[in-house]
């Protein structure tokens, strides 16, 4: 397929190659924000999952590490920065690729915002009770914002080894402090949060309030796959880009299953309801447990958010990128600075993130705004997740007919494709209360602006449309 003749200072690939596993990894293990997500996204499904938390991690783990064979599958024959735009591009058409890189998108650009607000009010609620210092949550928000900025503006090198630093020293306590309250929980051990009984919303045997709160644990997982549109600075993308999204969803998802675990013992699971109020249960139980030493926790946290926005700003402007280059967004996304990132790109996701984080959160207050860019930034990502399984078996009996497996290319994605559509439908089915409703209208709007794009596109520029499916990693760098 021939490619459109670039504008001035737009280059047809991002040419950096400088990337091994350990950084592609922690690209996607940092944008999972595993600190931020045990602190706060796990209290979130609470009121949801009770006790039962675990059994939905359980659940998640299963389904994302059998998502993640799915995007391997595809990433290993299709390295390129549009990630899931190529795939489902080469596997469905270029329509339904754009509209998933579309999904895609809303869903990495809110979760920048959405970041931005946890560290605003979990800075200022550390600093205050720390250091008897106030400065709120909205400038801690736009100082998080500066800082995230400098980490992806001079360079993936420097982005990725950032990343690593940080991913290390967040896992490496909450697997100390959850060690520390198993041990300590002693009776309060028990095989009852695996059982969907013990959730609060008794409807289905439990499993309603499992399956909705799955929503919120589907958003700790999110980001395992946010490795995948730097295949165009990994080396060896074929196989780097697959096994870290791979190793990403299992080993986060194992630490995510012994955390949640500590968490609810260590809590106790005769007032699970208080774990959902409290401003920092995991912050509360290190204060019982280390005393003044638990400002590691607090200091862990805030390390989390700032690496989970610094993937999350990479996976975005990636994506921006490669639509960019195919012109199907505005060229100028596709600018790359001296540094040899996506400069343009980058400027307009931290506006649009700083704006909103700080509209929705004076508005409705930073934790419910919170809670709804979470859920926000979770619906289009799981749609992108379903598309993503239904391409498999299409681009390996189009294009791979000789490696198609009935296992691997149809049960495979089969069985995350179903439980998606199951949480996907508990997200409207009963309706969420206010401000939370929100989000589906919100994500309804983006999806029908999607689709008027598409068809304006398929009438005045069906070549740059087509261009979706085009990958830019040379064969020798395979």
């Amino acid at each position: 397929m021939s490619a459109r003749p670039n504008p001035p200072g737009v280059e047809r690939r991002l040419r950096s190659n400088t990337i091994g596993l350990p950084g592609v990894l922690f690209q996607s293990i940092t944008t999972m924000a595993p600190a931020g997500a045990i602190a706060f996204a796990f209290g979130a499904a609470i009121p949801f999952t009770g006790i039962a938390l675990p059994l939905a991690v359980v659940i998640a783990l299963v389904v994302c590490a059998l998502i993640a064979l799915c995007i391997g599958s595809l990433a290993k024959h299709l390295p390129s920065a549009g990630g899931y735009l190529t795939y489902v591009s080469r596997s469905l058409g270029s329509s339904a690729g754009w509209m998933t890189g579309w999904l895609c998108n809303l869903s990495y650009v809110a979760a920048v915002p959405f970041t931005l607000l946890g560290q605003g009010f979990a800075a200022d609620s550390f600093v205050t009770s720390t250091f008897h210092v106030s400065l709120g949550w909205a400038a801690w928000a736009v100082i998080s914002a500066v800082v995230v900025f400098s980490l992806t503006y001079f360079g993936i090198k420097f982005s990725a080894n950032a990343g690593v630093v940080l991913g290390v020293v967040e896992i490496a306590v909450f697997v100390l402090l959850s060690a520390w309250l198993i041990v300590t929980a002693g009776s309060n051990n028990t095989a009852a949060v695996f059982n969907p009984a013990s959730s609060p919303q008794s409807e289905f045997g439990g499993w309603q309030g499992v399956l909705f709160g799955m929503i919120f644990v589907f958003l700790a997982f999110g980001g395992f796959e946010s490795s995948a549109p730097l295949a165009e600075e990994a080396r060896n993308p074929r196989r780097t880009v697959p096994r870290a999204i791979l190793l990403a969803a299992v080993c986060i998802g194992l630490l995510f299953l012994f955390c949640s675990y500590a968490g609810i013992v260590g809590w106790g699971t005769g007032n699970i309801t208080a774990y959902a109020s409290d401003e920092n249960p995991w912050g509360t139980m290190a204060k019982r447990v280390w005393g003044p030493f638990s400002v590691v926790v607090f200091l862990a946290i805030l390390n989390s958010g700032l690496a989970c926005a610094n993937g999350n700003v990479n996976a975005a402007t990636r994506v921006l990128y490669a639509m960019g280059r195919t012109q199907t967004l505005p060229p100028a996304f596709a600018h790359l600075n001296r540094f040899r990132v996506p400069d343009i790109a980058i400027f307009v996701t931290m506006l649009a993130a700083v704006v909103f984080s700080l509209w929705p959160g004076f508005v409705y207050g930073p934790k419910t705004a919170y809670a709804l860019l979470g859920t926000l930034v979770a619906l289009p990502i799981i749609a992108v997740y379903i598309a993503t399984c239904i391409s498999v078996p299409f681009f390996y009996r189009r294009e791979r007919p000789q490696e198609f497996s009935v296992v691997s290319h149809l049960f495979v994605p089969l069985i995350p494709l179903v439980v998606l559509t199951f949480v996907l439908y508990f997200q409207f089915v009963p309706p969420p209360a206010p401000p939370l409703n929100l989000a589906g209208p919100i994500f309804a709007a983006w999806f029908l602006l999607g689709i008027i794009v598409v068809l304006v596109l398929r009438f005045s520029a069906p070549q740059s449309l087509a261009a979706s499916n085009s990958i830019y990693v040379e064969p020798e760098e395979v």
